[in-house]
């Protein structure tokens, strides 16, 4: 099990690193989150609006608390932990209000769903080795 979680982790590191340097770098060229997507420009921007951005400040301000009230992360894998349940309960909420029940808004909910499982398998057994 733990072979299969530093997979997962790795494997996770390298998507979202190959996601950064493409918004960071090529955004002009490939300015759709999936290439292979049925989402148009439009769709993508309202995706990013709902679900990606009050996600990552939804993390933030957890955080924020966090830090104001005095306590430490529990372990190194704690911010991948909060930020995938921040955008698990994003996209949860894009279903109900505007995203449609389309392959590519599923599959995004999927590798966020499995992120989450990952994460909190990992953290769980972290914290387990710290106390």
């Amino acid at each position: 099990m733990r072979r299969l979680i530093k997979y997962f982790l790795i494997t996770i590191a390298l998507y979202l690193a190959m996601r950064s340097i493409i918004a960071l770098f090529f955004y002009d060229e490939l300015p759709i989150a999936f290439i292979a997507s049925e989402f148009s420009q439009d769709l993508m921007d309202e995706y990013r609006a709902r679900v990606l951005i009050p996600g990552f400040f939804t993390t933030l301000i957890y955080f924020i608390f966090r830090y104001l009230s005095g306590k430490n992360p529990t372990s190194a894998i704690w911010p991948l932990y909060v930020s995938s349940i921040a955008l698990l309960i994003t996209h949860i909420i894009g279903f109900m209000t505007f995203m449609p029940f389309a392959q590519d808004s599923i599959l995004m909910f999927i590798i966020t769903l499995v992120i989450f499982l990952v994460a909190r398998t990992a953290h769980h057994k972290r914290k387990k080795e710290i106390f």
